[in-house]
């Protein structure tokens, strides 16, 4: 006989597992801290990479001008200008990435967590049709 409350779990457990259950899954198998810091130091090499071009493009596009004043110019003032944004640029992209990764984490384990209720409802659910079929096999 077709149990309707199980249907409607397992039903809204596939539908979880296929959609975003699965980017949630692979989160939950970090530690909070783990994942925290794996995606922040993806996101500071991004943000490096970033600064590197941005830099790149800014030295050519003030090419001439650099190039004019080459010998007068202040090359440890100008390295460490260019250090002091740098650690600006990545101590604000560090914090929102926390900030961000902290709570998209959080927000994963709620999901997760009505998951895995609803797997151990059906489980009960299962635990309960298999007592009732043991017992009307014993009779």
């Amino acid at each position: 006989m077709l149990n309707k409350d199980k249907i409607q779990i397992m039903s809204r457990c596939a539908m979880y597992e296929k959609g975003q259950g699965k980017d949630d899954l692979a989160i939950n198998r970090y530690f909070q801290g783990d994942y925290v810091r794996l995606n922040t130091l993806k996101t500071l090499i991004g943000v490096t990479i970033g600064f590197v071009m941005c830099l790149g493009l800014y030295l050519v596009l003030k090419a001439e001008y650099y190039m004019e004043n080459i010998v007068g110019m202040d090359f440890l003032a100008f390295g460490k200008s260019i250090l002091k944004y740098y650690v600006i640029v990545l101590i604000i992209f560090a914090v929102i990435s926390i900030l961000f990764y902290g709570w998209k984490y959080a927000d994963t384990q709620k999901r997760v967590r009505w998951y895995y209720k609803d797997l151990q409802s059906l489980d009960e659910i299962n635990e309960g049709s298999d007592k009732k079929n043991l017992t009307e096999d014993n009779k």
